[in-house]
Parts: C-alpha cells; structure tokens; sequence
C-alpha cells in the first residue's frame, strides 16, 4: 500500500478560505517580531565573490527574482557583505535561486538545536489512530520578517541577463539555505500552533513546516484539517495544495510511510540508501554513518555492524 495525494472535493474547498494556497503572488507573511540575526566579527565583512552564471541560468532566474522583488521578500540594497547565488534547473525546465551561505553559516552564532527527532515525534502517534492528514507549507522560511539590522549579512549580487545590469540584493525574509533557519522557523510555527484549539482527540505532530493530523474516526481527521487549514491562512501561513494529504489511511511523513499501528520508511528512501556507492573517505564515511543513523531502528543488528565504520571513521 502507498500513500495516495488526494485532491480536496469541492464540498471540503468550499469550507476552506482560499487565501491558504501557495500561489505566485501569495506569499503570506506572519505577524512576528522581525527575527534578528548576529554573526561573529559582524565588523569584518563576510565577500565571496560571486561565481560565474551562464546567460541560460541568469535568464531562468530573472523572473523568480523579480517575482521576489515584487512581493518584497527581496529588496535593493548597497551591502559590505556578499555571497553567491546560483542556478539550479528543475524537472519542469524552471529555475530555483539557490544562494551559497557556507561562510555565513561559519560566522553564525547558533542557537542550541530544538528541530524535534523524527523518531520521538512518531512515537507519539497512538496505534488505534488509522485516519491522517499532512499539511505541506509552501516557502515557510519566507513567511518569517527578517529584521533591518540583519539584512545586509544575507545581501548578494545580482546581473540582469537584458541590460547587463548589475546590482545588490538582500533579503527581507528568513533566507533557505541558512543554518538556523529550520530552527528559528520551527520555534515561530511551534508558538502560533499554541494558539489554535485542537479539537478533542485530534493529535497534531510538527517537524519543521510538515503537520501531521492524526484520529481514529475519518470525519474527525476531515473536520480538523480543514479548521487547521483555516487557521494557518489567517495567520499569513501558505499551503502547498498538491503536496496536501488529505484524510488518508496512509501517509507520507517525513520520509516514512505512517498507518494504523505502523511506520516504517518509505521505498523512495531505502532505495535512495542502497544506491550510495561504497565511501571511500572518512568524511564520506561520517556522512553514511550520519545517515544509517537516522534508519537504525529499521537495520538489523545495526549496533555490531556500525562498529567496523566508528573505527574506521575515528583511525584506529
């Protein structure tokens, strides 16, 4: 049996404000505090210079930039910091604007890391429940102000494929590809989720912008999903509509399969682990044993045959 994504009937749309759904010009925004952002040696500039982008990627990304322009999640701006952006094709032909902030994540000042572990959330799914819903918010990080005074750190530069123009950008929103944005993001939506009043014996698991709904009887799971959905709208939350799994036996989350009294991990990852090549390095080898890490409850015996790879790993 695999997860099935189903599509909202018109009875369930209908209940539903259509603010919620994640569409070009409807981005949302929480009413939050502008989060703040403080980097080590602030007063020494972070400048990688950007690298070189063909014309065919500056001209995929001119109109996802000048989207994010529009909706204010970015702005112009004359910044001592800098860091490179780049291309990325997806499988429909459009383009992601990817930006590289390995040198900003080094100079961060992290937070202590609250995102929740997988297995602990699932853990408190109880076994009688057998109908699910999972809610996908689209562009989450985006939904959170980024404070003026943190702005400029995240700033990078920008030449239009027409005019050859070149120009400083920065973002106005919490950036992806930053280190604390999973935590800081997870932390707001844990906050506003305190607010909404979860209908008895309804169970509501979050990991990081993925909800998972959870009851015994069906109508219940309906009902709830749908207020959920409400609520997230009218807190400037998007939704992602074809990612939503809607009253479901079975479901995907997050990179396992979840039904009545079982969860294991979903095919698409296990066939993802067997297709790894062998490592052939110490940092390939930490990376695997990071990753079998997070399956050991679904590998047999994995604490005898992880032994060979920690000393491996640590040179003995």
């Amino acid at each position: 049996m695999t997860a099935r994504i189903l599509k909202l009937g018109q009875e369930d749309e209908e209940k539903i404000n259509k603010e919620v759904w994640a569409r070009e010009g409807n981005r949302g925004g929480l009413n939050i505090d502008p989060i703040s952002v403080t980097i080590e040696s602030e007063y020494c500039p972070i400048r990688v210079r950007q690298y070189p982008i063909s014309l065919e990627g500056r001209e995929g990304l001119k109109p996802v930039i000048e989207g994010l322009i529009k909706d204010g999640t970015l702005e112009p701006c004359m910044s001592p910091h800098n860091t490179p952006i780049l291309p990325v094709k997806k499988p429909n032909e459009s383009y992601r604007l990817v930006q590289d902030l390995r040198e900003v994540n080094k100079r961060t000042q992290s937070c202590y890391p609250v995102v929740p572990n997988p297995y602990t959330l699932l853990s408190k799914v109880p076994p009688q429940h057998q109908w699910f819903s999972v809610v996908d918010l689209k562009d989450a990080f985006w939904a959170c102000p980024l404070a003026k005074e943190s702005r400029d750190i995240f700033a990078f530069e920008w030449e239009d494929p027409k005019t050859g123009r070149k120009q400083q950008l920065r973002w106005t929103k919490l950036p992806q590809g930053f280190t604390e944005s999973l935590n800081l993001f997870g932390q707001a939506l844990k906050t506003i989720l305190q607010a909404f009043s979860t209908p008895p014996g309804i169970q509501i698991i979050q990991y990081i912008d993925d909800l998972l709904l959870s009851e015994e009887d069906e109508v219940k799971v309906r009902e709830a999903t749908i207020k959920l959905l409400n609520f997230l709208g009218e807190k400037g939350l998007r939704v992602s509509k074809g990612k939503l799994q809607f009253v479901e036996p079975e479901v995907k989350y997050p990179g396992h399969l979840i039904s009545k009294g079982s969860r294991r991990l979903n095919p698409e990852r296990i066939a993802g682990i067997l297709s790894l090549p062998p490592p052939s390095s110490k940092r390939e080898i930490s990376k695997l044993l990071r990753l079998l890490g997070y399956c050991r409850l679904w590998i047999e015996e994995y604490t005898q045959a992880k032994k060979f790879l920690y000393k491996v790993d640590r040179g003995r």
